[in-house]
This record gives C-alpha cells, structure tokens and sequence, in this order.
C-alpha cells in the first residue's frame, strides 16, 4: 500500500497536479521593450485584483514582444504587465 501511495504522488507531482512550474523571469531587453509602450486612448479596465503570479482574464487581448515568444504585454487598469501567454500569469509588473 506504501508503494502504491508514494507511486501516486510521483506522478501527481510529475504531471504538476501539485503546483505549475514558474516562469522564467523576462529578459531586460523585453522589460525596457514594455516600458516604453504609451498607455493606450481607451485604456482596458477590469475589476479583477492584478497581482504577480496571478492570471489575467483569458479574454484579453495581449500583444507580441518582440523576439521574446514566451512572453507577451498587455496594459490593464494602467498597468503595463508582462504576461506568459500560455497561462496568462503575470510574470512582471512593469512601473
């Protein structure tokens, strides 16, 4: 029964039942890249809390870095926020 239990939880933990790897931190030349970005007319507000290391509302529009394909942008509730664009996690909150 021990065996079978420990068998369990290696694969729980192999498949990331348990928690979701973290993301790689952004490069420097991605976060001077959101940095400059202007904060748009009509800026995107939603009443979700944004927070580092939470997701966005998978319904948002994010926009491409520039050689950095891992990582996307969006500017929500005038913040620029890099975002992993498979989870929609915040990775970096740009000020």
């Amino acid at each position: 029964m021990k065996n079978f239990i420990l068998a369990a939880a290696l694969v729980a933990v192999a498949s990331g039942a348990f928690a979701q790897q973290p993301t790689a931190a952004p490069p420097d030349k991605a976060v001077d890249f959101v940095s400059r970005q202007p904060m748009p007319a009509n800026p995107v507000q939603v009443s979700e809390k944004i927070a580092l290391g939470q997701p966005i509302p998978n319904n948002l529009v994010l926009s491409p870095i520039p050689d950095t394909p891992n990582f996307a942008f969006a500017i929500v509730n005038q913040k620029r926020l890099i975002i992993d664009p498979k989870s929609f996690v915040v990775v970096r909150i740009v000020e």
